[in-house]
């Protein structure tokens, strides 16, 4: 699919077929999530792929989303940040929220053009997700990201953005004027 078409139709989907797509199609989301940008180009995040049902509707309940329970799959980001601790101390946290941010983004623009639908979850009972999945306690938990096909009747899109021209500026904050003198956006 052509990149721009990807990006536009990239939507967070709530439904999700009864097909299950073959593990090695969850695998290849990873492999697009893994060349994502890191600081140091360290690898900061784990990834844990559950497909046991009563694990995903655990899950589910842990996220109180009921559409989560419809996955076939379910991948859990966590984050390793020690040796980013070690190497840029008060920058770390900011260095991991912008790594995984560019994994989550690659992994729905992947899914998206291989036909599968995800959502973004950020929202979750850490406590319960941790103990359902043996996450250690120095591993933080990052993003809930179901996955599976979309069903034929789904018609999901993205919603509408704002425009980028209400939120940029040039060579200050609140400029809106490019020299020479033009306004961007207008025409």
């Amino acid at each position: 699919m052509d990149f721009q078409k990807v990006i536009e139709k990239r939507a967070s989907v709530r439904r999700f077929s009864t097909k299950k797509p073959p593990i090695e199609k969850v695998i290849e989301l990873l492999e697009a999530s893994n060349l994502a940008p890191s600081s140091g180009n360290m690898a900061i995040v784990k990834y844990i792929i559950v497909e046991k049902p009563d694990s995903i509707q655990k899950i589910a309940q842990a996220c109180q989303q009921e559409f989560i329970s419809q996955s076939p799959f379910v991948v859990v980001i966590c984050s390793d940040s020690k040796n980013v601790d070690r190497a840029y101390d008060k920058r770390a946290a900011t260095y991991i929220k912008h790594h995984v941010g560019a994994v989550v983004e690659n992994f729905l623009l992947k899914a998206t053009n291989e036909g599968l639908a995800s959502c973004w979850i950020g929202a979750f009972s850490e406590e319960t997700i941790r103990n359902l999945l043996k996450i250690p306690d120095d591993i933080n938990l990052e993003v809930i990201l179901p996955v599976g096909y979309r069903p034929a009747f789904d018609k999901t899109i993205q919603r509408p953005k704002r425009s980028v021209y209400e939120r940029v500026y040039f060579e200050s904050w609140k400029n809106k004027m490019k020299y020479p003198y033009k306004k961007i956006g207008e025409h």
